[in-house]
Protein backbone atom coordinates (compact mmCIF):
# COMPACT_ATOMS: atom_id res chain seq x y z
CA UNK A 1 0.00 0.00 0.00
CA UNK A 2 2.89 2.33 0.26
CA UNK A 3 3.46 2.25 -2.97
CA UNK A 4 0.75 4.02 -4.14
CA UNK A 5 1.67 6.96 -2.37
CA UNK A 6 5.10 7.65 -5.15
CA UNK A 7 2.97 7.65 -7.60
CA UNK A 8 0.97 10.66 -6.69
CA UNK A 9 4.31 12.34 -6.18
CA UNK A 10 6.19 10.83 -9.30
CA UNK A 11 4.46 13.81 -11.40
CA UNK A 12 6.04 16.48 -9.61
CA UNK A 13 9.17 15.24 -10.85
CA UNK A 14 10.66 16.54 -14.01
CA UNK A 15 12.24 13.38 -14.72
CA UNK A 16 9.00 11.18 -14.48
CA UNK A 17 7.69 12.86 -17.08
CA UNK A 18 10.98 12.69 -19.39
CA UNK A 19 10.63 9.22 -18.48
CA UNK A 20 7.31 9.21 -19.82
CA UNK A 21 7.53 10.57 -22.53
CA UNK A 22 10.48 8.33 -23.29
CA UNK A 23 8.81 5.31 -23.19
CA UNK A 24 6.24 7.07 -25.60
CA UNK A 25 8.22 7.67 -28.19
CA UNK A 26 9.81 3.96 -28.01
CA UNK A 27 5.90 2.28 -27.96
CA UNK A 28 5.20 4.74 -30.90
CA UNK A 29 8.11 3.69 -33.01
CA UNK A 30 6.44 -0.02 -34.15
CA UNK A 31 3.12 1.92 -35.46
CA UNK A 32 4.83 4.98 -37.29
CA UNK A 33 4.53 4.35 -40.95
CA UNK A 34 2.69 0.78 -40.20
CA UNK A 35 -0.55 2.64 -38.97
CA UNK A 36 0.25 5.98 -38.11
CA UNK A 37 1.34 8.31 -41.70
CA UNK A 38 4.10 9.78 -40.26
CA UNK A 39 8.13 9.27 -40.55
CA UNK A 40 10.42 8.60 -37.40
CA UNK A 41 12.50 11.30 -38.83
CA UNK A 42 9.88 13.97 -39.29
CA UNK A 43 8.16 12.58 -35.91
CA UNK A 44 11.24 13.35 -34.22
CA UNK A 45 11.55 16.85 -35.55
CA UNK A 46 8.39 17.76 -34.70
CA UNK A 47 8.60 15.95 -31.42
CA UNK A 48 11.84 18.05 -29.88
CA UNK A 49 9.93 21.00 -31.92
CA UNK A 50 7.01 20.51 -29.28
CA UNK A 51 8.91 20.25 -26.30
CA UNK A 52 10.18 23.47 -27.22
CA UNK A 53 7.60 25.45 -27.79
CA UNK A 54 5.42 24.01 -25.24
CA UNK A 55 8.62 25.22 -22.81
CA UNK A 56 8.40 28.67 -23.86
CA UNK A 57 4.23 28.58 -24.04
CA UNK A 58 4.34 27.62 -20.34
CA UNK A 59 7.52 30.83 -19.13
CA UNK A 60 6.07 33.58 -20.97
CA UNK A 61 2.28 32.45 -21.22
CA UNK A 62 2.59 33.41 -24.77
CA UNK A 63 0.03 31.49 -27.62
CA UNK A 64 1.92 29.17 -29.22
CA UNK A 65 0.15 29.45 -32.75
CA UNK A 66 2.96 32.19 -33.34
CA UNK A 67 5.75 29.10 -33.82
CA UNK A 68 3.47 26.20 -34.73
CA UNK A 69 1.72 27.77 -37.58
CA UNK A 70 4.98 28.80 -40.01
CA UNK A 71 6.14 25.24 -38.71
CA UNK A 72 3.14 23.35 -39.79
CA UNK A 73 2.35 25.19 -43.21
CA UNK A 74 6.14 24.33 -44.20
CA UNK A 75 5.03 20.72 -42.96
CA UNK A 76 2.31 21.11 -46.42
CA UNK A 77 -0.09 21.66 -43.81
CA UNK A 78 -2.97 24.51 -44.93
CA UNK A 79 -3.11 27.62 -42.62
CA UNK A 80 -6.53 26.88 -42.12
CA UNK A 81 -6.09 23.48 -40.78
CA UNK A 82 -2.75 24.70 -39.21
CA UNK A 83 -4.74 26.68 -37.02
CA UNK A 84 -6.73 24.46 -35.82
CA UNK A 85 -4.02 21.79 -35.34
CA UNK A 86 -2.01 24.09 -33.23
CA UNK A 87 -4.93 24.88 -30.83
CA UNK A 88 -5.72 20.95 -30.22
CA UNK A 89 -2.39 20.72 -29.35
CA UNK A 90 -1.86 23.95 -26.91
CA UNK A 91 -4.43 21.88 -25.51
CA UNK A 92 -2.25 19.06 -24.03
CA UNK A 93 0.77 21.25 -23.33
CA UNK A 94 -1.15 23.88 -21.74
CA UNK A 95 -3.41 21.51 -19.64
CA UNK A 96 -0.94 19.74 -17.81
CA UNK A 97 1.30 22.74 -17.56
CA UNK A 98 -1.51 24.72 -15.76
CA UNK A 99 -2.46 22.07 -13.58
CA UNK A 100 1.43 22.12 -12.52
CA UNK A 101 1.36 25.96 -11.87
CA UNK A 102 -2.40 25.33 -10.08
CA UNK A 103 -1.36 22.60 -7.82
CA UNK A 104 1.89 24.84 -6.84
CA UNK A 105 -0.13 27.67 -5.90
CA UNK A 106 0.69 30.10 -8.40
CA UNK A 107 -2.77 30.68 -9.76
CA UNK A 108 -4.65 33.43 -8.50
CA UNK A 109 -8.22 31.05 -8.07
CA UNK A 110 -10.26 33.77 -7.69
CA UNK A 111 -9.48 35.91 -11.19
CA UNK A 112 -9.47 32.68 -12.98
CA UNK A 113 -13.16 31.55 -11.71
CA UNK A 114 -14.24 35.38 -12.33
CA UNK A 115 -12.61 35.37 -15.90
CA UNK A 116 -13.80 32.02 -17.14
CA UNK A 117 -17.40 32.54 -17.74
CA UNK A 118 -16.43 35.51 -19.48
CA UNK A 119 -13.99 33.89 -21.64
CA UNK A 120 -15.96 31.23 -22.70
CA UNK A 121 -19.15 33.93 -23.43
CA UNK A 122 -16.49 35.05 -25.50
CA UNK A 123 -15.20 32.51 -27.28
CA UNK A 124 -18.85 31.32 -28.36
CA UNK A 125 -19.38 34.85 -29.97
CA UNK A 126 -16.27 34.27 -31.53
CA UNK A 127 -17.08 30.99 -33.02
CA UNK A 128 -20.82 31.69 -34.29
CA UNK A 129 -19.25 35.01 -35.80
CA UNK A 130 -16.93 33.10 -37.81
CA UNK A 131 -19.76 31.69 -39.92
CA UNK A 132 -20.85 35.17 -40.74
CA UNK A 133 -18.31 37.09 -41.21
CA UNK A 134 -16.49 37.48 -44.28
CA UNK A 135 -12.90 36.96 -44.83
CA UNK A 136 -12.69 40.59 -45.64
CA UNK A 137 -14.08 41.91 -42.24
CA UNK A 138 -11.82 38.91 -40.18
CA UNK A 139 -8.64 40.85 -41.87
CA UNK A 140 -10.06 44.10 -40.78
CA UNK A 141 -10.58 42.49 -37.22
CA UNK A 142 -7.26 41.08 -36.97
CA UNK A 143 -5.82 44.48 -37.39
CA UNK A 144 -8.08 45.84 -34.42
CA UNK A 145 -6.25 42.45 -32.59
CA UNK A 146 -3.19 43.57 -33.41
CA UNK A 147 -3.27 47.47 -32.54
CA UNK A 148 -4.43 46.83 -29.15
CA UNK A 149 -2.42 44.11 -28.80
CA UNK A 150 0.73 47.19 -29.47
CA UNK A 151 -0.69 49.27 -27.14
CA UNK A 152 -0.42 46.27 -24.21
CA UNK A 153 2.83 45.80 -25.83
CA UNK A 154 4.32 49.07 -25.17
CA UNK A 155 2.46 49.64 -21.55
CA UNK A 156 4.40 46.16 -20.55
CA UNK A 157 7.59 47.86 -21.93
CA UNK A 158 6.81 51.23 -20.08
CA UNK A 159 6.13 49.30 -16.88
CA UNK A 160 9.66 47.86 -16.92
CA UNK A 161 11.17 50.96 -15.46
CA UNK A 162 8.91 50.41 -12.31
CA UNK A 163 9.09 46.66 -11.74
CA UNK A 164 7.28 47.04 -7.77
CA UNK A 165 4.39 48.47 -8.39
CA UNK A 166 2.91 50.98 -6.05
CA UNK A 167 -1.04 49.91 -5.09
CA UNK A 168 -2.36 52.80 -3.42
CA UNK A 169 -6.25 52.59 -4.37
CA UNK A 170 -6.43 48.69 -4.74
CA UNK A 171 -7.31 47.71 -1.51
CA UNK A 172 -10.38 50.22 -1.10
CA UNK A 173 -12.12 49.03 -4.51
CA UNK A 174 -14.31 45.54 -3.31
CA UNK A 175 -13.12 42.71 -6.00
CA UNK A 176 -16.42 42.46 -7.92
CA UNK A 177 -15.78 46.00 -9.08
CA UNK A 178 -12.16 45.15 -10.54
CA UNK A 179 -13.36 42.43 -11.94
CA UNK A 180 -16.37 43.65 -13.79
CA UNK A 181 -13.94 46.07 -15.30
CA UNK A 182 -12.04 44.12 -16.56
CA UNK A 183 -14.43 41.90 -18.42
CA UNK A 184 -15.29 43.65 -21.56
CA UNK A 185 -11.12 42.23 -22.20
CA UNK A 186 -11.91 39.19 -21.49
CA UNK A 187 -14.50 38.89 -23.20
CA UNK A 188 -13.15 40.75 -26.28
CA UNK A 189 -9.90 38.90 -26.14
CA UNK A 190 -11.54 35.15 -26.14
CA UNK A 191 -13.95 36.55 -29.09
CA UNK A 192 -10.91 36.83 -31.28
CA UNK A 193 -9.66 33.48 -30.10
CA UNK A 194 -13.05 32.18 -31.33
CA UNK A 195 -12.97 33.42 -34.60
CA UNK A 196 -9.29 33.86 -35.68
CA UNK A 197 -8.02 31.04 -33.23
CA UNK A 198 -5.91 33.49 -31.51
CA UNK A 199 -4.76 33.03 -28.15
CA UNK A 200 -6.27 35.28 -25.39
CA UNK A 201 -3.06 35.48 -23.14
CA UNK A 202 -1.37 37.93 -25.42
CA UNK A 203 -3.99 40.40 -23.81
CA UNK A 204 -4.91 38.45 -20.60
CA UNK A 205 -1.49 39.10 -19.19
CA UNK A 206 -0.21 42.60 -19.88
CA UNK A 207 -3.93 43.43 -18.50
CA UNK A 208 -3.32 41.53 -15.22
CA UNK A 209 -0.22 43.08 -14.66
CA UNK A 210 -0.67 46.36 -15.46
CA UNK A 211 -4.33 46.97 -14.14
CA UNK A 212 -4.63 44.00 -11.71
CA UNK A 213 -1.33 44.42 -10.47
CA UNK A 214 -0.16 40.94 -10.20
CA UNK A 215 3.40 39.43 -10.36
CA UNK A 216 4.39 37.98 -14.25
CA UNK A 217 4.46 34.53 -12.73
CA UNK A 218 1.02 34.59 -11.25
CA UNK A 219 -0.38 36.54 -14.56
CA UNK A 220 0.95 33.90 -16.78
CA UNK A 221 -0.12 31.03 -14.57
CA UNK A 222 -3.65 32.54 -13.90
CA UNK A 223 -3.96 33.52 -17.99
CA UNK A 224 -2.41 29.80 -18.89
CA UNK A 225 -5.75 28.22 -17.00
CA UNK A 226 -7.81 30.49 -18.65
CA UNK A 227 -6.72 29.92 -21.88
CA UNK A 228 -6.62 25.70 -21.59
CA UNK A 229 -10.40 26.35 -20.29
CA UNK A 230 -11.53 28.16 -23.39
CA UNK A 231 -9.39 26.35 -26.34
CA UNK A 232 -10.87 23.03 -24.54
CA UNK A 233 -14.25 24.51 -24.84
CA UNK A 234 -12.95 25.76 -28.68
CA UNK A 235 -12.32 22.22 -29.16
CA UNK A 236 -16.09 21.05 -28.18
CA UNK A 237 -17.56 23.52 -30.27
CA UNK A 238 -15.49 22.51 -33.00
CA UNK A 239 -16.43 18.88 -32.59
CA UNK A 240 -20.03 19.87 -32.09
CA UNK A 241 -20.24 21.83 -35.69
CA UNK A 242 -18.12 18.67 -37.11
CA UNK A 243 -20.76 16.83 -36.27
CA UNK A 244 -23.95 19.00 -37.22
CA UNK A 245 -22.14 18.59 -40.87
CA UNK A 246 -20.95 22.68 -40.91
CA UNK A 247 -17.32 22.02 -40.69
CA UNK A 248 -14.74 19.69 -41.42
CA UNK A 249 -12.26 18.22 -39.88
CA UNK A 250 -8.66 19.14 -40.52
CA UNK A 251 -6.21 17.35 -42.35
CA UNK A 252 -2.98 16.46 -41.18
CA UNK A 253 -4.26 15.83 -37.49
CA UNK A 254 -1.50 12.05 -37.67
CA UNK A 255 1.09 15.01 -36.61
CA UNK A 256 -1.12 15.43 -33.10
CA UNK A 257 1.12 12.27 -32.55
CA UNK A 258 3.89 14.35 -32.28
CA UNK A 259 3.26 17.66 -31.20
CA UNK A 260 0.90 16.88 -28.36
CA UNK A 261 3.29 14.21 -26.34
CA UNK A 262 6.10 17.08 -27.09
CA UNK A 263 4.31 20.03 -25.70
CA UNK A 264 3.01 18.11 -22.62
CA UNK A 265 7.15 17.11 -21.54
CA UNK A 266 7.55 21.05 -22.76
CA UNK A 267 5.09 22.54 -20.69
CA UNK A 268 6.50 20.41 -17.91
CA UNK A 269 9.79 21.99 -17.97
CA UNK A 270 8.30 25.72 -18.46
CA UNK A 271 6.72 25.37 -15.44
CA UNK A 272 9.97 24.79 -13.69
CA UNK A 273 11.64 27.40 -15.43
CA UNK A 274 9.77 29.95 -13.37
CA UNK A 275 11.64 28.35 -10.12
CA UNK A 276 14.58 29.55 -11.27
CA UNK A 277 15.41 33.22 -10.14
CA UNK A 278 17.06 34.19 -13.21
CA UNK A 279 14.59 33.00 -15.65
CA UNK A 280 11.76 34.73 -12.95
CA UNK A 281 13.73 38.04 -13.04
CA UNK A 282 13.47 38.40 -16.98
CA UNK A 283 9.86 36.33 -17.62
CA UNK A 284 8.78 39.47 -18.51
CA UNK A 285 11.48 40.72 -20.89
CA UNK A 286 10.77 37.38 -22.35
CA UNK A 287 7.08 38.24 -22.78
CA UNK A 288 7.65 41.12 -24.16
CA UNK A 289 10.29 39.97 -27.58
CA UNK A 290 7.63 37.02 -28.00
CA UNK A 291 4.76 39.53 -28.20
CA UNK A 292 6.47 41.71 -30.57
CA UNK A 293 7.18 38.77 -32.85
CA UNK A 294 3.74 37.60 -32.33
CA UNK A 295 2.45 40.87 -33.83
CA UNK A 296 4.58 41.05 -36.78
CA UNK A 297 3.80 37.45 -37.55
CA UNK A 298 -0.13 38.46 -37.18
CA UNK A 299 0.64 41.29 -39.82
CA UNK A 300 2.59 39.86 -42.11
Amino acid sequence: MRIWPLFLKAPQYLSFWMLVDTAYVFLLFFFLHAIIPLSFSKFIFVHFLAIGVGSMVMFTGLGAGILWIPVLTFLDIRPSEAVAISIFTQIAGKGTGSLTYFFNGMVDVKTAVAFIPMALTGVTLGFLSSFCISRGYEQFLLYIFVAIAAYLLIRTIQSLKSPVPVIDALPVIPAPIIYAKSYPVVILSSFFTGLLSIGNTDWLIPHMTLKLKMPTSRAVATSLLIMFVTILFYLCLTCISVWQGYSSWPHGTHLLFATCSGVILGGQIGTRLVRIPWFERYQKHTFIVLLGVSIVHLLF
